[in-house]
C-alpha cells in the first residue's frame, strides 16, 4: 500500500503494544495497535482500565486480530521456546507480522525478552520500555 504524499514518516509506522506497554501507558505516537489477549491481561486497577478504554474509544489504540497464518508462523518459529510465550505474546508477534503488509515499519513495544528473542529471529523490530533490550539471541 502506497502512502499519500505529504504524510509524515510516523504515519508509515505501526507500534504493537504488549501488556506491559499498555500498563505503562505508552502513547504519544500514531498507529498504536494491540490485541484482545493483551487487553484481557490489563485488569489491575480502575485507572489503567479507564485509560485503556479511553484510548480504544478515541481510536488512539486499535485492536489487531492476527490471521491464522501469522499465528501458525509464530508457533512454528518459536520451536522449543513456545512454552515461554503466553497467548497474548503470540498474538502480539502475529499482529506485527500481519501489520508488515500495510505499514513500512512495524515496531513491537515490549520489555519481554521472549518476545524480543522471537521478534529478532523473525526480523521484526522492537523497542524496550523500562529495561535494556536483549543483547544477543539464543
Amino acid at each position: 500500500m502506497k502512502e499519500e504524499s505529504g504524510r509524515d514518516s510516523e504515519s508509515k509506522k505501526a507500534y504493537v503494544l504488549d501488556t506491559n506497554a499498555l500498563l505503562l501507558g505508552f502513547r504519544g505516537v500514531k498507529n498504536l495497535y494491540t490485541t484482545e489477549e493483551a487487553i484481557k491481561e490489563v485488569k489491575y486497577d480502575e485507572l489503567q482500565v479507564a485509560r485503556l478504554e479511553a484510548m480504544l474509544t478515541s481510536g488512539a489504540l486499535k485492536i489487531a486480530r492476527p490471521t491464522t497464518e501469522a499465528m501458525e508462523k509464530i508457533k512454528k518459529s518459536a520451536g522449543n521456546q513456545l512454552h515461554r510465550l503466553s497467548q497474548a505474546d503470540l498474538t502480539i508477534l502475529a499482529a506485527a507480522i500481519d501489520l508488515t503488509k500495510t505499514h513500512e515499519e512495524v515496531i513491537i513495544v515490549t520489555d519481554d525478552y521472549a518476545i524480543q528473542q522471537l521478534a529478532t529471529k523473525l526480523l521484526l523490530s522492537f523497542t524496550p520500555l523500562k529495561h535494556r533490550g536483549i543483547r544477543k539471541t539464543r
